[in-house]
């Protein structure tokens, strides 16, 4: 049975590369017919996975130099409907990238990439198979959120596929826990958490795959649990990307390195504003080798002003509370010149070598210090000194 589309204008072009492709020239017209005429040809095998529909959802592929966008008409857990003019033929390799409909989304936790093999073309589209790396097994209805919805955000659908991403990025630096992370991702933790988890875990992701042989390095399981878990409370940028320093830096080849233990355990006593503070002081103060290879750091005087700024609050009790927290765990030495919080002078804040370490670990660092500061060797106190020395992030 033909259904009988309205007539569009279209220009000579897209008529020719009509006929050429055996595709009639129709677009969102597609979008209003009865999905299952036009899937009666589709192997049963091919519609066990059940697609929904996410009417903001597209997909850009590069078609010679240009991004093209295309529709998606629906979606499943193994693969996706493009209503599209492309003349791909089954066992083409497309690169995809999913987002909210839109220009191509610049932030990358707006958006997906992803592999797909055509599987069958029609006079509407395409129906596409997704090729996912070992370990990844996308499950887009199992959230309790999208579980009764026959249409769905696709921001929704998004956190699944980086999700499938993580849980496979788990599994492979610690399989002893990965069922747990599942089970923990699924009914444990709230949507807030859960995206929060994720963007820790595909961050470290990012960072260790700077190190040769990243593929073959693992963490002990209670670490990755521990530092998932935690950092999944936090919504700044900044403490995400240092707690996925923590995770990244737990790793190595035997995966027995529990060295950022006690890291893990300064670093979740802290908040935004502790973080801040620790980091401009790590970061402005200057370095130098103390015995047995220790890196210390000259203290560094802040004025009220800095202090707000760097906070971002003009509470000074508060923040001068706040450096005490942080000379009380070890990680810096504080003194006020100054009288009742008022401070006038300014106030000296140095890092301890413990900061220092801390810092340079949560920033993805698992050489040596020296190195995270730019200290050559033989650099010691009296004899040559480094002004506000520039951390090499994420150096080997």
């Amino acid at each position: 049975m033909w259904l009988r589309l309205p007539k569009r204008k279209t220009g000579n072009a897209w008529r020719l590369r009509g006929l050429l492709c055996g595709v009639p020239d129709v677009r969102e017209d597609a979008m209003n017919l009865s999905m299952a005429s036009s899937e009666r040809s589709i192997p049963l095998d091919r519609r066990r996975a059940e697609r929904r529909t996410s009417p903001n959802l597209i997909a850009y592929h590069w078609s010679g130099t240009e991004p093209r966008l295309e529709e998606v008409r629906d979606i499943s857990s193994t693969g996706v409907y493009l209503l599209t003019r492309e003349c791909w033929v089954p066992g083409d390799m497309i690169s995809l990238t999913l987002q909210r409909n839109g220009p191509p989304e610049g932030n990358i936790e707006r958006r997906v990439a992803v592999q797909a093999r055509a599987v069958r073309r029609d006079q509407y589209g395409v129906g596409m198979s997704f090729v996912f790396p070992a370990g990844v097994d996308l499950r887009l209805w199992d959230s309790h959120m999208m579980a009764d919805s026959s249409q769905c955000e696709p921001e929704d659908v998004l956190r699944e596929f980086r999700l499938a991403q993580t849980l496979a990025f788990v599994q492979r630096l610690s399989p002893s826990v990965a069922t747990e992370l599942r089970q923990l991702m699924r009914e444990g933790l709230s949507n807030y958490r859960v995206t929060s988890a994720i963007e820790i875990a595909l961050r470290a992701e990012q960072m260790l795959a700077l190190h040769p042989g990243a593929e073959t390095m693992h963490a002990p399981a209670n670490l990755v649990l521990r530092i998932l878990e935690d950092g999944s409370w936090v919504d700044s940028d900044a403490m995400q990307q240092m707690w996925a320093g923590l995770l990244a830096t737990s790793c190595s080849v035997d995966g027995n390195d529990d060295s950022n233990a006690g890291f893990v355990d300064l670093f979740g006593q802290l908040t935004a504003p502790h973080v801040r503070l620790l980091t401009s002081v790590c970061e402005r103060g200057a370095k130098y080798v103390s015995g047995f290879d220790r890196v210390s750091a000259r203290a560094v005087t802040f004025s009220a002003n800095e202090l707000t700024q760097i906070t971002g609050s003009r509470d000074l009790i508060r923040t001068h509370r706040d450096l005490e927290f942080l000379a009380d765990l070890g990680l810096l030495t504080v003194t006020v010149r100054a009288v009742s919080f008022a401070p006038v002078q300014g106030t000296d804040v140095a890092a301890s070598s413990l900061g220092l370490q801390c810092y340079a670990r949560c920033c993805g660092h698992r050489g040596p210090v020296r190195s995270f500061y730019n200290l050559p060797v033989g650099v010691t106190a009296g004899l040559e000194q480094f002004d506000e020395g520039q951390p090499s992030h994420l150096s080997a």
